[in-house]
């Protein structure tokens, strides 16, 4: 699987990128959400994996940019600051992201995400190609 990583963070970066690339995928990685749109603009990715909090343009910009071009491309946000709570970062998360994963978070996790979401999206493609 094709992934693109955005993150801020150099270290949590790199670890999502070495975690993800040992278990197969192939990744890019971005340290923010305008140079993540301007290479969803020119690539495509089978998954996005995006900070939701960043300088510049956000994770919320990035999934919004998926989904008003229609990329064929599903995204998982991540935050540190994830809750439950009405009008969260979660909540707005969750409507434009297929997924959420909350920091901090193990390298099992991050591939369950990653395969979770994966899985969704294989299935919708084939119910949209009965």
């Amino acid at each position: 699987m094709k992934i693109l990583i955005v993150d801020d963070d150099d270290f949590v970066r790199t670890l999502m990128v070495q975690t993800l690339q040992s278990a197969g995928h192939q990744t890019e990685e971005c340290s923010d959400g305008l140079d993540a749109i301007a290479r969803l603009g020119t690539d495509v990715f089978d998954l996005v994996v995006t900070d939701i909090i960043m300088p510049n343009e956000g994770g919320i910009s990035v999934a919004s940019y998926v989904r008003e071009h229609k990329l064929p491309t599903s995204v998982l946000a991540v935050s540190g600051y994830l809750d439950d709570s009405e009008g969260s970062i979660s909540n707005i998360a969750s409507y434009y992201a297929d997924d959420t994963l909350k920091k901090p978070f193990r390298k099992e996790e991050l591939l369950d995400a990653v395969l979770g979401v994966s899985s969704s999206a294989h299935a919708e493609r084939a119910l949209e190609n009965m």
